[in-house]
């Protein structure tokens, strides 16, 4: 059995200068994915891969600098990628194709159409958000046996979107939770002393991400500092908001309205490693379920305290993981999120306890984590296919 992994995000590599074009979240998280699902099956050995990326993209410079196996292709609708797809999968006996994201699911259905019959099984994955509707309804998805939903959101919705239809034209796969990693090498314990702590002298600096989206939960934050800018008992704090989006001016407004403006720092699109690098503690008071992980886990896979939303998301994020893991807090709450940024600054034990629950969890949220589920499930795949071969001989 081989795999074939499918990821045709479009974006760009580096330059020389190492500057590069930084792409949109979503296509760098899905191939990241992309990229630890290939090395984690070629590392093992025991199922072979080859990755189909787009030409010139950075999974491309990334798969090709670790010597996987790659077929770079200029795009889904290349007959030329077609024709390479044909020739490489012929002499493979059994094939899973794996495709991820909205942009590789329709030619993951091609390379299905090539096979025979009963040689091949068609998966995709979506980790952020769901398909669009006229694609959860075709025949990519209608063709799979299994779909990887990123959260119960991502599930429900295919789920809903399907039994919409006619029931001839539901699709039978198989929905399962595929939590989407983050890559933890990024990230860096902060090692310096807390501020306010003895010898600390900088500034608490709480970060978050995300928070010029929708339902990011940055005007919750705005008011519970507007809560906490009169206390003297407290040591000197601010906010710093990270990423793009449209709402700027609201937010800032808010915060100018609330006499907090002084205290906040609305600042662009950072790699959220480097974001959390220049904080004290993190805070994830959104409740989109669309979030990218890294919107929750930065502060975590740093080593920093971490207060969140109990949105439905990150309850899911959050099961089975240490109580200290996280301070939760109702949604939409500014009472609730000020008393919770109260407690972070001030009760030392309660940093030291979140810290070391944040070190049990840190492996649970990395893409390692990610990629060992999807080799166990390649992994009976191949065993499945094993014994369905060894019965059709006998």
């Amino acid at each position: 059995m081989h795999v074939l992994l499918i990821a045709l995000q479009q974006e760009a590599p580096e330059t020389n200068d190492g500057r590069g074009t930084e792409p949109p979240p979503l296509a760098r998280l899905e191939a990241e994915q992309a990229l630890a699902m290939t090395s984690a099956l070629h590392a093992g050995g025991v199922v072979p891969p080859l990755l189909v990326c787009v030409e010139g993209s950075w999974l491309h410079a990334e798969a090709t600098a670790r010597e996987l196996p790659v077929l770079a292709v200029s795009g889904a609708g290349s007959m030329a990628a077609h024709v390479r797809l044909w020739r490489w999968q012929r002499p493979r006996d059994f094939l899973l194709i794996q495709t991820v994201g909205e942009a590789s699911a329709r030619l993951g259905r091609r390379v299905l159409a090539m096979r025979k019959k009963g040689s091949a099984a068609l998966s995709h994955a979506f980790f952020v958000r769901p398909p669009a509707p006229e694609l959860c309804r075709g025949r990519a998805l209608r063709a799979a046996s299994r779909v990887f939903c990123g959260s119960d959101h991502v599930r429900g919705r295919i789920r809903e979107l399907w039994e919409a239809l006619p029931e001839k034209r539901r699709s039978a796969a198989t929905l399962e939770v595929l939590p989407p990693g983050i890559h933890l090498a990024d990230y860096l314990p902060q090692p310096e002393p807390w501020p306010g702590a003895s010898g600390g002298e900088r500034r608490c600096i709480f970060g978050m991400g995300e928070s010029l989206a929708a339902d990011s939960g940055a005007l919750a934050m705005v008011r519970a500092m507007a809560a906490l800018w009169q206390r003297e008992d407290l040591p000197p704090w601010e906010v710093r908001m990270f990423g793009a989006g449209p709402r700027f001016e609201e937010i800032l407004h808010e915060a100018v309205s609330l006499g907090v403006a002084g205290r906040l720092c609305i600042l662009g699109d950072q790699p959220s490693a480097e974001a959390a690098r220049q904080c004290a503690a993190w805070v994830a008071p959104g409740t989109s379920p669309q979030e990218l992980p890294q919107t929750l886990w930065a502060g975590v896979a740093a080593g920093l305290p971490l207060i969140c939303a109990q949105s439905g998301l990150h309850r899911e994020r959050l099961a089975g993981m240490p109580p200290m893991t996280a301070v939760r807090i109702p949604e939409r709450d500014p009472q609730a999120l000020a008393g919770a940024l109260i407690a972070i600054m001030r009760d030392e034990r309660l940093r030291a306890r979140m810290r070391q629950a944040g070190e049990s969890v840190r492996p649970r949220i990395g893409l390692a984590a990610m990629a060992a589920h999807f080799c166990a499930f390649c992994a009976d795949v191949a065993l499945q296919e094993a014994e369905g071969a060894s019965g059709a001989e006998a």
